[in-house]
């Protein structure tokens, strides 16, 4: 298991929970009106087994990787959709939404050729950039200081995002 510090540092720490593929079982559930996520028309987006699979996972992460570090932290929600916002295209921090830490979770395999790699940025002008896999977990900090950026994709990207409110402020 990589060391949470570099969530202090660079605002992001890369872990890899296979597991979680066999749990989530993507292929067995439809997604339907994910495309824009949080900006949601009231109508579900997901069945309800689903639901049930995303929230046991997102309780696992808490106690796996959240609480170790900050033993009163919360979790809030999950969210999952398939591909890129554009406004997730350039880059950001989530620090208005009312969680600081958040997890992504690749639910698929992307590839150089064609797009769908996530970015951080830290220290003004350190960057790093990844290809994830199906798999790959992201713990990300919404600290300020700390940026992210997703890459356009022409392929399926589903991924998962689990929210939780540490109390941390910097």
């Amino acid at each position: 298991m990589s060391n949470v510090a570099d969530i202090y540092t660079k605002g992001y720490v890369k872990f890899y929970e296979p597991n979680g593929l066999d749990l989530i079982r993507i292929n067995d559930h439809k997604l339907l009106n994910t495309e824009e996520r949080a900006r949601d028309n009231g109508k579900e987006d997901i069945d309800h087994l689903l639901a049930n699979k995303l929230n046991l996972f997102g309780q696992y992460l808490h106690n796996s990787y959240i609480l170790p570090e900050w033993p009163d932290a919360i979790y809030n929600k999950y969210l999952v959709w398939n591909g890129v916002d554009k406004d997730n295209q350039g880059w950001h921090t989530d620090m208005f939404e009312d969680y600081d830490v958040f997890f992504l979770y690749y639910l698929d395999h992307t590839y150089k050729e064609s797009g769908g790699a996530i970015n951080f940025k830290w220290d003004g002008d350190c960057t790093a950039s990844y290809q994830p896999i199906a798999g790959d977990l992201f713990m990300i900090s919404n600290i300020r200081g700390f940026w992210h950026k997703a890459d356009d994709t022409k392929i399926k990207r589903r991924v998962c995002s689990f929210d939780y409110s540490t109390g941390r402020t910097e």
